[in-house]
């Protein structure tokens, strides 16, 4: 099959998940970033397709991983917005344009031990960690705080925060919150993952709510923290042929973005 007929394939693909409401092509009018799917798990594996299916027509695996690669360099940056590669193999260009970073904030409520102080500082990251050590848990973010238990060495966690401004994670396991660890001494379980295979941070969605557990016999307490998103924009061109898409990303850690909530083709300022 030509790249003609296949691209026009694809073309009514997007469309049709565009009318449904989904985030892809074409660059327009301003971001509102208010405007959020309610059905997060199903849009994300819809724009994970899509954007599979558009690199499977313009691009080598080379050139998959330099363009994917450009994504996270390009969403890390602080002082340039416009980025463009060229795949080697197969001769296709793309160009990917950034726009400022947003941040925003968010309470959570969450089941959390007796001794373990909310904290109003945070900045949400939902990654797995594991301690490099045995590891004293506290009851807030200082090492004069109450200990409260220890993390055995290799033991995993969910590190759903860290406190900003010091160098300490927020612990929580089997849905519990458990206390304050320091960063130095532990580690991510997360290899460097491109933003295809990041899975979106779920304290994230409009929807989240922690569920009632009456197994848990534990104090809801709140969380406020902040968290960091950018909108992006790319088009992909090869022989004479071009296809193009945006996405909403949020950072979950260092150099580990996820897309987003989607957004309509509409909502997206193209400014190469």
């Amino acid at each position: 099959m030509g790249l003609r007929k296949q691209l026009g394939h694809s073309m009514l693909v997007l469309s049709a998940l565009l009318l449904a409401g989904c985030q892809m092509l074409h660059f327009q009018p301003k971001i509102q970033s208010d405007q959020i799917s309610k059905e997060k798990a199903a849009s994300h594996s819809e724009s994970v397709m899509i954007m599979t299916e558009q690199m499977d027509l313009y691009l080598s695996q080379q050139g998959r991983d330099y363009f994917l690669n450009q994504i996270l360099e390009a969403l890390e940056s602080d002082s340039k917005s416009n980025w463009k590669g060229k795949d080697p193999s197969t001769y296709a260009w793309w160009k990917i344009h950034v726009q400022p970073v947003e941040y925003k904030s968010k309470s959570i409520s969450k089941y959390t031990e007796e001794e373990v102080r909310g904290y109003q500082n945070l900045e949400f990251l939902g990654v797995s960690y594991r301690s490099k050590t045995v590891l004293n848990l506290r009851s807030e973010p200082g090492k004069h705080a109450d200990k409260l238990g220890e993390l055995q060495k290799g033991e995993v966690f969910n590190a759903l925060a860290k406190v900003v401004g010091k160098p300490w994670l927020l612990v929580e396991q089997k849905g519990v919150i458990r206390g304050y660890v320091h960063r130095d001494y532990v580690r991510s379980n997360v290899v460097q993952r491109d933003i295809l295979s990041t899975q979106p941070n779920p304290l994230l969605s409009v929807n989240y709510h922690t569920q009632a557990n009456s197994e848990i016999d534990l104090p809801l307490k709140g969380f406020f923290g902040n968290y960091t998103c950018r909108f992006l924009n790319y088009e992909l061109t090869k022989e004479g042929e071009q296809s193009s898409g945006a996405i909403k990303a949020c950072r979950k850690d260092r150099k580990l973005w996820f897309i987003a909530d989607p957004i309509s083709s509409q909502d997206i300022h193209r400014t190469y």
